[in-house]
């Protein structure tokens, strides 16, 4: 459902997807990756797997200076177990967090371009071999400028993601990187 309050945009939706033999992939860990002891090489079913939830969303526009979006995201699980979980090396449905935010505001400081600050929460989830991963707080920095050039549009981009050097790990045992920085250029044809 969209409503529209000028300047004022809310979302919401929800899900539910009900999946008969859902097939729990052992790959990452499997046989050979890891040497003997690990892994199995073997895909799992799970009779019946459940996934639903609700995602919020509101957006402001104020003028042609100011943006901002606020979303949030529930998502939640039921699974029949078979008693087959213990033998697996991860569980896809413990993978998921159950809640995640993220925010977003951008600020036109001259024609045509943008400064925007981003934010992103990720809930606690399951890892591949049982236990927790901790929640995590991002934030990232961008300044674009899109500009014409013989007929043609172009846009330029800097950015910086997690500007604050957070320590997180979205797939259990893989660190990801302290601050990632870069430049792009697009052209539209």
């Amino acid at each position: 459902m969209i409503r529209d309050f000028k300047p004022v945009t809310l979302r919401g939706a929800v899900f539910y997807y009900d999946i008969q033999d859902f097939i729990n992939d052992n790959g990452i860990t499997a046989a050979g990756a890891l040497g003997p002891a690990f892994g199995s090489n073997c895909l799992y079913n799970i009779d019946h797997f459940e996934l639903y939830g609700a995602e919020l969303e509101a957006a402001i526009h104020i003028g042609k200076k100011f943006r901002a979006t606020a979303a949030y995201v529930y998502q939640e699980y039921d699974v029949t177990n078979t008693g087959f979980e213990a033998g697996f090396t991860y569980y896809l449905p413990a993978l998921l967090p159950k809640h995640k935010v993220k925010l977003l505001a951008g600020y036109n400081i001259w024609p045509d371009s943008w400064i925007q600050l981003s934010s992103r929460y990720v809930g606690e989830r399951g890892t591949q071999r049982g236990g927790k991963l901790d929640d995590y707080v991002t934030f990232d920095l961008a300044f674009e400028q899109t500009f014409t050039f013989q007929a043609r549009k172009y846009k330029a981009e800097f950015y910086v993601n997690n500007l604050t050097g957070t320590d997180y790990q979205e797939i259990s045992g893989y660190d990801m990187p302290k601050y990632i920085w870069g430049f792009q250029v697009g052209v539209q044809f």
